[in-house]
């Protein structure tokens, strides 16, 4: 997709609509598909349920087979990561669950402060906003040689100040 955009549009920029996200909230799973997904057994998970560690799905149908969402598989492939580090059980369910609240807070971050891509300098960069209070700069982050670059540019002069878009 970047390769048909046009390179040579200092001034082009991408806002959040045209990105498509896919969703993983209906993604679901049968408790021996999360088994063969992640190696722990059906009989861990189900331990693991009992205990609290993962949720299943409500099931709003008479079916009583468990299900399992992303989320789960998620969080059943960090803690298994843990125990196959040597971790206990218990400290692998408390260290992914600080892993993940950790993950949210970057992706909550992110969500709200991504504003789009355009092209500035001859490179893309990643819009993150306003930088400051006044709303007079903003704050463009791009990759530089393997590198992190972060770039404040005066927003007046910027032709997309006024279309930050959510």
């Amino acid at each position: 997709m970047l390769e048909a955009m046009d390179m040579n549009s200092k001034s082009q920029t991408f806002h959040l609509k045209q990105f498509k996200k896919p969703s993983f909230d209906n993604m679901q799973f049968r408790i021996g598909e999360l088994a063969r997904m992640t190696g722990v057994s059906t009989r861990q998970l189900r331990y693991w349920e009992k205990q609290g560690y993962v949720s299943t799905i409500k099931r709003e149908d008479e079916q009583e087979s468990r299900l399992y969402g992303f989320k789960a598989y998620v969080k059943v492939s960090v803690i298994k990561q843990f125990l196959d580090d040597g971790e206990s059980l218990h400290d692998a369910v408390v260290a992914a669950n600080e892993q993940l609240e950790s993950v949210s807070v970057v992706q909550h971050i992110m969500k709200t402060a991504f504003q789009g891509l355009k092209m500035h300098d001859g490179r893309f960069v990643v819009n993150l906003g306003y930088f400051d209070e006044s709303e007079t700069q903003l704050l463009y982050v791009s990759i530089d040689s393997g590198k992190v670059k972060y770039t404040v540019v005066n927003a007046s002069e910027n032709s997309d100040a006024g279309h930050l878009e959510k």
